[in-house]
């Protein structure tokens, strides 16, 4: 990935990152409430936002809005993005029980 300036662009740059969570929550049967997100800037400095709801999230559509609705709140940029992250965490199995099995979140990043 390229430093970005554009907020389009950055979450363009989300999709795959939260295509690989989803993939594999949905492979192992577990979903999450809580998804973060982590920019790294130009300069290495990092931010990072997060959102809870009270239900799992249904889908990778799900996940990738509520990431890129993180993303935006740190729009405009003050230094261009040069690296993402998405964890998906508060891990539970289909069932709603917690089965994270000492795993609490999955993390993917760029």
């Amino acid at each position: 990935m390229q430093d970005i300036d554009d907020l389009d662009l950055a979450a363009a740059e989300l999709r795959p990152l939260a295509e690989k969570v989803w993939g594999y929550c949905e492979g192992k049967g577990f979903s999450g409430k809580t998804v973060t997100v982590k920019i790294k800037f130009s300069d290495f400095t990092q931010a990072t936002r997060s959102r809870t709801t009270a239900l799992p999230f249904a889908n990778c559509n799900e996940i990738l809005e509520a990431a890129t609705g993180l993303l935006a709140t740190v729009y405009p940029f003050k230094r261009s993005v040069r690296l993402l992250g998405v964890t998906l965490s508060s891990l539970t199995n289909e069932q709603g029980e917690d089965g994270s099995e000492g795993q609490s979140q999955l993390d993917f990043g760029m």
